[in-house]
């Protein structure tokens, strides 16, 4: 699974398409893909004015904790169990081709058969999150390497061209906040977990009116992420962490991030005391099934 903060109230920001259509998308002979994909990854990691893929991480916690600080963006989740692809249109064969390709293709590899072939470029998913490997990637392909200051193996990074069936989450974006926080310390037992999906699922209609019931099945995928794999995603973001507890954080109330430090610092009656800021349903059950197991 991946992550990603979209930027969406800065009209400012460098706004990208998770959907592009079929007219916009690249004509390409076979032979001028790797060219292509190296440049766009080039342009994403050293942030060009120009750049246009989409930048993922592997960890849900550098997206809150490193992405978010005002904790008012929207929350995008891509449910791709895995990376290192391309995609593409094979015009003359009318058929779609899917072939692994990563960095360490780019590095190691022959050159491809059939460069003559014509295509349409579909999609490409490419994990970016080794630095010493993308700077040999870059160097070998288009001649010019990373940024010093650009870390891609520091925020797990994955790029992607589109990402059409993105799951987004902003009405309950507090509540992702405070699952996180509360597992960071004390994890998710296996009986929260089984009534927090439950509890979720048959939730009324109407608390995803605003927001559809999209928003449902993503805090869903969210409980699942973090009960399966969350040890591994606080190991990945444990360097981010550090960073957001070191820095000055101000907010003229208790914010998301304020409580996330907070009941790392706290015991949980503590924490608890404090459960009704930033308040909402799913928020509520949350910290009543933690309560059952550490309070009872």
């Amino acid at each position: 699974m991946l992550f990603r903060i979209e930027d969406s109230e800065n009209p400012f920001g460098c706004h990208r398409e998770y959907s592009i259509p079929i007219e916009k998308l690249p004509r390409l002979e076979l032979a001028e893909v790797e060219g292509y994909i190296a440049e766009e990854i080039r342009k994403e990691v050293n942030n060009a004015n120009n750049r246009k893929l989409l930048s993922y991480s592997k960890s849900l916690g550098v997206c809150l904790l490193k992405y978010n600080k005002y904790t008012d963006n929207k929350l995008h989740i891509n449910k791709l169990d895995s990376c290192d692809f391309v995609n593409y249109y094979d015009i003359e064969s009318d058929k779609c081709e899917y072939k692994i390709y990563s960095l360490a293709n780019g590095v190691y590899n022959k050159e491809s058969k059939h460069k003559e072939k014509k295509i349409v470029l579909l999609n490409f998913v490419i994990d970016v999150s080794d630095n010493n490997l993308l700077d040999l990637y870059l160097q070998k392909i288009t001649g010019t390497g990373r940024k010093k200051v650009a870390s891609p193996e520091k925020d797990k990074e994955v790029l992607l061209m589109q990402s059409p069936e993105d799951m987004v989450i902003t009405t309950y974006l507090d509540s992702v906040y405070l699952l996180y926080a509360l597992f960071m310390r004390y994890g998710m037992k296996k009986s929260i977990h089984k009534n927090l999906i439950n509890q979720i699922k048959n939730l009324d209609s109407y608390r995803f009116e605003i927001c559809g019931e999209v928003e449902r099945y993503a805090l869903i995928e969210i409980v699942n992420y973090l009960y399966n794999y969350g040890k591994n995603d606080i190991e990945m973001c444990h360097r981010v962490f550090q960073d957001s507890q070191g820095e000055e954080h101000l907010s003229m109330y208790y914010d998301p991030i304020l409580q996330l430090h907070g009941i790392q610092n706290e015991c949980f009656e503590d924490s608890f005391m404090l459960g009704d800021y930033n308040g909402n349903i799913v928020s509520d059950w949350i910290w009543h099934f933690y309560a059952k197991v550490y309070i009872g």
